[in-house]
C-alpha cells in the first residue's frame, strides 16, 4: 500500500530530492504555498528550496503549463520550458538545496498523459521525485469546484452541476478518478513515492493543513507553523452564488466578466466586513440526494481501488452521508441588501467597464 507520508529524504545524494505538491483544488494549496513563500528564507537555510521560477513568488503554475507545450511538441523542450529549468537549475546549484518542493493544484489540472512529460524532464535535475496530494470526495469537490468558477462567472445557470466540462476543463474532470491519475505517478516513481493524503481538517493538527503538510514532507521539525491561516481564497456563501449567477448570465462571454468578477468579489468582502452574512461563507451544496448518490456511485469502483491502493481512508468516499440542499436564490436576498451590494459593485467597478445590471 502507497505510504501516507514519504520516505525519508536522503540528504548525502548527489542531487536533491524533489517533493511535487499538486493539489487538489479548494484543499488549501494557496495556504501551502504561502506559508513556504513567506518562510523560503528559512527554509533554504535548513536545506529545501522553494523556488521562484518565471516571476511567480507563489505557485509553480508556470512549469506545468510549460510542460504542456513540450507535450505537445513531442516531448521536447520549449524555449519557455529550457527557461524554466534553467532557472531551477540555477537556484538549486546557489542555494545548495537537498530538497526542493515545487507546488501547483495545476498539476492535477494536467492531462494524464502530461505526468510522463513532467517526471522525464525532472529527472535530470533531482535524485528521487515524490507526491503529496490531498484528495478530498468528489462530492465535494464537484461542489467547491461550481463555488470557485462561480467567484470569476465561469458558471450559468443552464450547467450542469456536476459530470461535465460545461465550467471545468476536461482534464479535472477526467483526474477525478484519482486512483488512474495516482497511477500515473505510481508508474513512473513508485507507489511508495506517492503520498495521498485525506482532506479533513478534522484529522489535522489543530485543523491546519499546513501543519499537515509540514508533518507529510517531514518538515515539520523545521518550521513549526504556528496557528491555522486564516481564508485565503474564500468560498461564496448562498447569496454571492445566486448573484454571480445572474451577472455570468450577462457577462459570461463578455470582455466584462474578470472586471465585473473581480468588482463583485471586493463588494462580497465588504458585505462581510460590514456584517451581513451569506456572500462568503462555506460552498452551498445545490445537488439533490439522488444526485449525490449518483455521483457516488459513478466513482465508486474507482474509490474501492483508491482505498485498495493507497490509504484505507478513503473509504469514506464510499459511505458519506448526504449534505442538505440549498434551495434559496435571487429573489430570496433582501432588497435593501441586495440594491447596497449593487452599489458596492458599481463603486469598485474600473472605469469604462460596463456596469452591471
Amino acid at each position: 500500500m502507497t505510504r501516507s507520508t514519504l520516505p525519508p529524504f536522503d540528504p548525502a545524494a548527489s542531487k536533491p530530492d524533489l517533493v511535487l505538491h499538486a493539489g487538489t483544488h479548494k484543499t488549501g494549496s494557496t495556504a501551502i504555498q504561502t506559508f513556504l513563500a513567506r518562510h523560503r528564507n528559512r527554509l533554504q537555510a535548513a536545506g529545501l528550496l522553494y523556488p521562484t521560477l518565471a516571476g511567480d513568488p507563489l505557485s509553480h503554475t508556470a512549469l506545468q503549463k510549460e510542460v504542456g507545450v513540450a507535450h505537445s511538441s513531442g516531448g521536447k523542450h520549449s524555449p519557455g520550458l529550457t527557461e524554466i529549468l534553467a532557472e531551477l537549475h540555477e537556484q538549486i546549484q546557489a542555494s545548495h538545496a537537498t530538497r526542493v518542493v515545487l507546488s501547483s493544484e495545476h498539476f492535477f489540472a494536467m492531462p494524464r498523459e502530461w505526468i510522463a512529460t513532467l517526471l522525464s524532464v525532472m529527472a535530470p535535475l533531482f535524485s528521487a521525485v515524490s507526491l503529496v496530494i490531498y484528495l478530498r470526495s468528489q462530492r465535494d469537490l464537484w461542489v467547491s469546484l461550481y463555488n470557485q468558477r462561480a467567484k470569476a462567472l465561469k458558471v450559468l445557470p443552464s450547467h450542469r452541476l456536476w459530470g461535465s466540462g460545461d465550467y471545468l476543463g476536461a482534464a479535472i474532470v477526467n483526474n477525478m478518478h484519482y486512483a488512474d491519475y495516482l497511477d500515473g505517478f505510481s508508474s513512473e516513481i513508485g507507489s511508495e513515492c506517492v503520498a495521498a493524503r485525506l482532506f479533513d481538517r478534522n484529522g489535522f493538527p489543530d485543523g491546519n493543513v499546513v501543519a499537515d503538510f509540514l508533518q507529510a514532507t517531514d518538515l515539520a521539525t523545521v518550521l513549526p507553523p504556528t496557528t491555522a491561516p486564516e481564508p485565503i481564497n474564500p468560498s461564496l456563501g448562498w447569496k454571492g452564488i445566486a448573484l454571480s449567477l445572474a451577472f455570468a448570465s450577462r457577462h459570461h462571454s463578455l470582455a466584462t466578466r474578470q472586471p465585473v468578477a473581480r468588482a463583485m468579489r471586493r463588494a462580497f468582502a465588504e458585505a462581510h466586513r460590514q456584517g451581513l452574512a451569506d456572500w462568503f461563507g462555506s460552498a452551498p451544496c445545490y445537488l439533490s440526494e439522488e444526485q449525490q448518490r449518483d455521483i457516488r456511485d459513478t466513482y465508486a469502483v474507482h474509490n474501492t481501488r483508491l482505498a485498495d491502493s493507497y490509504s484505507p481512508d478513503f473509504d469514506l468516499f464510499l459511505c458519506e452521508p448526504p449534505r442538505p440542499r440549498e434551495e434559496r436564490a435571487l429573489h430570496d436576498i433582501d432588497p435593501s441588501e441586495l440594491r447596497q451590494v449593487n452599489a458596492w459593485i458599481r463603486d469598485h467597478l474600473q472605469e469604462g467597464s460596463t456596469p452591471p445590471d
